[in-house]
């Protein structure tokens, strides 16, 4: 009875570890939104707008600055958070910096004007600078970092959108390029690094976002219009907003909802729009779905990965606001500094993807039976050979 009691509390606190550990594990999607811990970053702050702002979001708060040169304007972020690459305007190149020492480690000259910046994940994390005054779009290594093409595409390309796994388009990522001063998109496969087609878009398209499983992409144009153009046939679908007089900034969206957030200088209002397809044609809904007044000049907004924050930078006073992005309610208003021009959130969830960390939670989880079990067949044949040396002494 000793020894059945002594297996029996065992048992117990075995059954009780492996609860412990599997309350431990994640039970569905990792959420880790706003990067690793919960960080935005500001391209355009500082005192006199040459520095990278880092926002700490749980503390509503800017923590970090890294003094910059050239007029930052775009921001991404690597696929693990570990490094911020950053475009310098005035001196025509892109900044290394490391989010952990926050420190510039390297620069790479990419052309005059270097403005919008996208990543391509799917293709060794390749960076694609759009140079505004060059009219180029250089193709940048982001591991030891260096030049692999110059593009040449229209006139004033300011904003760029890669177009890839998640969207509705087959074969190699497509880089959307919006050319302000020869009214064109230039289209590049992102593998052979060419122009594969040039798209007519009158008003002077400026900017350009890509949502996740979209078969549309949202460009913007000087002119006040937010036209819509379908991925797989490059055809212009309309404009889903036409406001003569509108500056319109740099544009997210929500991952969760697939809305599409617009920030307008000129009317001091962040315009929210209903998701599109391409198969919807010439019938879209009424647009904006919502419109919220923002002062100070509106210039770019970012929404976390969970669509649970709006975050939305103001050029003329050098702040940012944090907005419940479900009930539309201020939370913070954080000074930055300088005229901020673009806002990011740190990748969902950041190092490990979904799957990886329902693999890694599964594996422990499974490592962590199988040596209860170990534990239990040696314990069990000690106490059986204990109850035996007891018979035998008796």
């Amino acid at each position: 009875m000793k020894h059945s009691s002594r297996l029996s509390f065992i048992l117990f606190a075995l059954v009780l570890g492996c609860s412990g550990v599997a309350a431990l594990l994640p039970s569905g999607p990792v959420h880790a939104d706003g990067g690793a811990p919960n960080l935005a970053y500001i391209a355009g702050a500082g005192a006199n707008g040459n520095a990278l702002a880092i926002i700490d979001i749980n503390q509503r708060r800017v923590t970090h600055s890294v003094a910059l040169m050239g007029t930052p304007w775009g921001v991404v972020l690597s696929a693990d958070n570990r490094y911020a690459y950053v475009t310098e305007q005035s001196a025509g190149q892109l900044a290394i910096v490391d989010t952990r020492t926050y420190a510039v480690t390297g620069t790479v000259a990419t052309g005059a004007g270097a403005t919008g910046i996208a990543i391509d994940f799917a293709d060794a994390a390749h960076l694609f600078v759009a140079n505004r005054e060059a009219g180029t779009v250089t193709v940048v290594a982001s591991d030891q970092p260096h030049v692999l093409a110059t593009i040449l595409v229209g006139q004033q390309p300011t904003g760029i959108a890669i177009a890839g796994q998640g969207t509705t388009i087959t074969g190699n990522p497509q880089v959307f390029v919006a050319n302000a001063g020869s009214d064109t998109i230039s289209v590049i496969d992102a593998v052979s690094r060419t122009v594969t087609s040039t798209i007519s878009v009158p008003g002077g398209p400026q900017y350009v976002v890509i949502p996740a499983n979209a078969s549309v992409a949202y460009v913007t144009t000087r002119a006040g219009a937010v036209f819509v153009i379908a991925l797989a046939t490059h055809q212009v679908l309309g404009a889903l907003v036409q406001r003569a007089g509108a500056s319109f900034g740099v544009m997210d969206y929500d991952a969760i909802t697939s809305q599409i957030y617009v920030p307008d200088a000129a009317n001091g209002a962040l315009a929210i729009l209903a998701p599109v397809t391409a198969s919807g044609g010439a019938h879209f809904p009424t647009e904006p779905s919502q419109q919220l007044s923002v002062a100070g000049g509106p210039s770019a907004v970012a929404i976390t990965f969970d669509g649970a924050f709006a975050f939305v930078t103001t050029h003329d006073t050098g702040q940012v606001l944090m907005l419940d992005a479900t009930t539309s309610q201020t939370l913070a208003t954080i000074s930055v500094g300088g005229t901020p021009h673009t806002i990011i959130t740190g990748s969902y969830p950041p190092i490990l993807d979904r799957q990886s960390a329902t693999v890694v939670g599964i594996s422990v989880s499974v490592g962590f039976l199988v040596l209860c079990c170990i534990a239990l067949i040696i314990f069990s044949r000690r106490m059986r050979k204990g109850a035996s040396s007891d018979v035998t002494s008796a």
